[in-house]
């Protein structure tokens, strides 16, 4: 059978996974509240569970038409899949954006990685305020979903990228929010080439405040 090429961004995350051995966001956690410690490594999965659901839901829309795309590079590309997930209380707790930025710019660079994938071009922050917003729901419950019957609620993270390239001028901040269900499309925008002040600009009053795709 002839498959068609996956999108770009697609088709280079799975030859950088032939040098990096997996992929995913870094997440910081930035709240340890008793709630926190009650509830944040099922935020953790429902966050990694709307990335796979958008990542997989590229691939069945490629292959609403022919030719379509191999699901088997898809599976392959998921299954190097892995969150790195920074906990540590004493260092993070109640951590500013700044901070959390300054941690991860210096872990990316003892690790030689400066611009190298995107795992280290930005990474996840879920505070108390994005904790709330990732309350009440699971993993489970959203691979349940249909097209149909759709958990409405916009539960979003906050993301930074490393090294921001702005001045007095600027008015993206250097972080963002964004809907839990747009982290597959950030991964793709950063993986073209784009800024992430690309996708900020693109925060409407449809969605007001938090980047929606």
């Amino acid at each position: 059978m002839t498959f068609a090429r996956p999108p770009a961004s697609t088709w280079e995350l799975y030859h950088k996974l032939k040098v990096h051995p997996n992929w995913g966001y870094v997440i910081y956690r930035t709240s340890y509240s008793p709630e926190s410690d009650a509830h944040f490594s099922t935020a953790v999965k429902y966050v990694e569970a709307s990335v796979k659901k958008s990542f997989f839901r590229e691939c069945a829309s490629k292959n609403e038409s022919s030719p379509g795309v191999d699901p088997a590079i898809y599976e392959e590309i998921w299954a190097k899949h892995s969150s790195t997930v920074m906990e540590d209380a004493a260092l993070f707790d109640g951590a500013s954006i700044d901070s959390i930025r300054a941690h991860f710019e210096a872990w990316v660079d003892m690790q030689g990685q400066r611009d190298s994938f995107n795992k280290y071009r930005m990474c996840i922050v879920i505070d108390e305020e994005c904790l709330q917003t990732l309350l009440g729901t699971s993993a489970e419950a959203l691979e349940q979903e249909t097209e149909y019957k759709r958990d409405e609620t916009k539960r979003y993270v906050k993301v930074l990228e490393a090294w921001p390239n702005v001045d007095q001028y600027d008015t993206f901040p250097g972080w963002m929010k964004c809907w839990t269900r747009a982290l597959w499309d950030l991964w793709t925008m950063i993986c073209d080439g784009d800024e992430m002040s690309m996708s900020w600009e693109k925060i409407d009053d449809f969605c007001p405040e938090v980047y929606c795709g």
